[in-house]
């Protein structure tokens, strides 16, 4: 019995020495940001655009109806966070962005730098490190007020959009998480979703790829350079296709061309070393199939393999360019100073830290294997 009255004032005692909701944060007391767009303005300041959701219509009964809808607003400051701070001047409630779906940045302040913009996210415990980065062309103001009717919010929209160019095969998916550690470490550089807006036609396109050398955009790969960029890198999840054009001149414009499907992709990145000097070369074995080819001569053994080579000679061209593109920018997307460091690192000490890579000769290697061509053969 003695035992027992212990045990129950022992529980009695506990529930005092246990912590409350100290750190609580109470929804109706913060402003959710869902998307966020930075640029700069001609004094240099930096120009936060911020969209967030609002509730129209109906009243707080729950019979009554309700919708939501996007509301932007813009504040200047002198970093991105002091833009942030000059916005809670401006609304009821206290700036949250915990919870973004999307940053994006106008193409003049990625030139300029992205780390600082990231920083005051990175550095936060409850920071939107999971929000999805994008590279806008022209300004990020524009994609923020961009009026769009396929989801009821802005942030939602962007957020679809991105996961959608990347099932796609145009850009891997990168966020605050992913990207900042890159720009800390400069072995390896970002390569961010490069996108343009449509005002007219109330909607975004996907343009490419942004280069980046460390912290700074540097340059540009189109759509299909990016999709080759990621058969390169070894980094493709999802079948991408090729529209290639055959050296047949026929009166049809469509009978020249062919698309291919790739379907299986198995990279392989070696370095070659001689005398100190370090080539890469960049092997990948793709197995396809053809999905539309109007011409319609795959039957014919000679004219099959003609085409065959045309497809090999059309996307190590389009490598060959793909990575021309990213040494003119001096953008290390394929992490190939990463790959001397871990398995030459005396060397990379030496002469390879921190080095160009426009100094680093690479050679990619294409291999094909057609799986299929269609029923109709």
């Amino acid at each position: 019995m003695r035992r027992t009255i212990e045990r129950l004032v022992l529980f009695m005692c506990i529930p005092f020495f246990l912590t409350g909701c100290w750190d609580q944060r109470l929804l109706k007391e913060q402003k959710l940001i869902l998307l966020v767009g930075y640029d700069v303005n001609s004094k240099g300041n930096v120009v936060a655009s911020t969209s967030y959701p609002i509730s129209k219509g109906g009243s707080r009964d729950s019979n009554s109806s309700s919708f939501s809808k996007s509301t932007i607003l813009t504040t200047n400051g002198e970093t991105a966070l002091d833009t942030l701070l000059h916005a809670d001047l401006n609304i009821s409630e206290r700036i949250d962005i915990s919870k973004a779906h999307v940053i994006l940045f106008g193409e003049k302040i990625a030139k300029k730098g992205l780390y600082q913009e990231l920083d005051h996210i990175y550095r936060n415990p409850k920071g939107a490190l999971s929000a999805k980065v994008a590279i806008i062309e022209g300004k990020a103001i524009d994609a923020i007020r961009l009026k769009q009717e396929e989801a009821d919010l802005n942030g939602r929209y962007y957020d679809e959009f991105l996961k959608s160019g990347e099932s796609t095969g145009f850009y891997t998916d990168y966020n605050v998480q992913s990207v900042f550690p890159l720009l800390l470490n400069h072995t390896k550089d970002p390569m961010l979703p490069l996108l343009n807006i449509h005002s007219e036609k109330h909607r975004a396109r996907t343009v490419g790829m942004a280069l980046f050398n460390n912290e700074k955009m540097t340059g540009k790969l189109n759509t299909t350079e990016a999709k080759m960029f990621l058969l390169l890198n070894g980094t493709k999840k999802r079948k991408v296709s090729f529209l290639i054009k055959t050296k047949n001149h026929d009166k049809k414009k469509q009978k020249n061309f062919v698309i291919i499907e790739i379907l299986n992709a198995r990279q392989k990145t070696k370095l070659q070393v001689k005398n100190d000097a370090v080539t890469a070369l960049l092997s990948v074995k793709l197995q396809y199939r053809i999905t539309e080819y109007p011409k319609n001569h795959i039957t014919s053994p000679i004219l099959f393999n003609r085409l065959q080579k045309e497809i090999k000679n059309r996307l190590t061209k389009t490598a060959e360019k793909t990575i021309t593109k990213l040494q003119k920018a001096n953008c290390d997307g394929f992490g190939i100073e990463e790959e001397i460091m871990v398995h030459h690192n005396q060397l990379w000490e030496k002469k390879y830290k921190n080095t160009a890579l426009r100094d680093i000769p690479i050679k990619a290697n294409i291999q094909l294997e057609l799986i299929n061509s269609g029923i109709i053969n």
